[in-house]
């Protein structure tokens, strides 16, 4: 075996990543496209949809491992781009975005730094009347709301959109535990998924819920979507197929941007499962609203109610989508963006 050779090789793969990374367009209808630096990383930003408008949203994927580009996507990004300017951000260390992703240099303080230098930047690069929102997704959830509790981002913002968002990871076990039993128990007794159910069933009941690992979150979460599979069944959305829709997998950063977000999933993990804000949600004093799909295992519906409860400002709103599961905007696509829609037209 040459060792020199495979090393040279494993070399050669990286550069040629990053090339592709640096160097490709991602999508050839893209309004805008460009990489802002900020604290040793280059966030890479799309913009697309109605930029005359004067109303954009931030939105922060899920993961840590994901991408901006993967949420630009299906017919509900297609409505959401017809009224409003869409800005995908690929956060630090994920997607396209270059550099500073290494353990010891990630934090939820980084990434919310991020977040509020992000914010800013829209507004000078934009107009400082733009109506800017944030929304996010899952992990983005947790992200989001630890920038609006951590930084003065909420300065720049007309409002925020938690679409079922993480933010609070021990909580979160505990409300997917108390719904796998549920489920499980009901479907079970109905001759569904039988083995299936219970081999959730058998795990879940070995678990402290109130010590659960790294490892047991992690079967958690890889559980959450097999039930939420048992249960959800098609979409009655009305979308059609999307061109867009494979996009990213399809382009050469795929294999870069796959291999990054594992490193930045693995530097952030063991602050991400142990991340509780519950108890500082009272300091979000701008409008909120939390979308959640009635069969979230992933991120139970629980977990908005309880963010509705805690943040800070009146206005503010909550709204279960009954046929779905972790992704509304995909399985109720057309009742998603008339929610978001209504809210954004209420507060810009």
């Amino acid at each position: 075996m040459n060792v020199n050779r495979i090393y040279k090789g494993v070399i050669f793969l990286l550069v040629s990543l990053s090339f592709f990374a640096c160097n490709e367009v991602i999508e050839p209808d893209t309004d805008e496209r460009f990489f802002f630096r900020h604290k040793g990383a280059d966030l890479a930003i799309q913009v697309d949809g109605n930029i005359s408008s004067d109303v954009f949203v931030l939105l922060l994927h899920g993961g840590p491992g994901g991408s901006g580009h993967e949420y630009n996507t299906g017919i509900y990004s297609e409505l959401l781009e017809e009224k409003y300017a869409m800005v995908y951000l690929d956060q630090r260390g994920q997607g396209a975005s270059q550099g500073s992703y290494d353990s010891g240099e990630l934090s939820l303080q980084l990434f919310s730094d991020d977040i509020a230098a992000v914010a800013q930047m829209l507004k000078k690069k934009y107009g400082e009347n733009i109506s800017l929102f944030l929304a996010g997704h899952s992990w983005g959830g947790l992200t989001g709301s630890h920038a609006l509790v951590n930084t003065d981002v909420q300065a720049n913002l007309k409002g925020w959109m938690e679409w079922d968002g993480a933010h609070d990871i021990p909580l979160l076990n505990r409300y997917a535990i108390s719904m796998f039993h549920k489920y499980a128990k009901e479907e079970i007794e109905k001759g569904n998924f039988v083995s299936e159910w219970q081999e959730i069933l058998d795990f879940v009941e070995g678990i402290d819920s109130l010590n659960v690992s790294m490892e047991d979150g992690g079967q958690i979460n890889s559980f959450g979507f097999d039930a939420e599979s048992y249960l959800v069944q098609g979409s009655d959305s009305g979308a059609t197929e999307n061109p867009r829709k494979w996009a990213f997998l399809s382009s050469p950063i795929a294999p870069a941007a796959m291999l990054s977000g594992n490193i930045t999933a693995g530097g952030i993990q063991a602050e991400t499962e142990a991340a509780s804000l519950t108890s500082e949600l009272g300091k979000i004093q701008i409008p909120s609203l939390f979308l959640s799909g009635k069969y979230d295992f992933v991120v139970p519906p629980r977990l908005a109610q309880s963010a509705f409860e805690r943040v800070g400002t009146t206005e503010k709103e909550i709204h279960i989508l009954n046929n779905s599961g972790h992704s509304p905007m995909d399985t109720e696509a057309i009742a998603f963006v008339q929610l978001v829609s209504s809210f954004i037209e209420k507060y810009k």
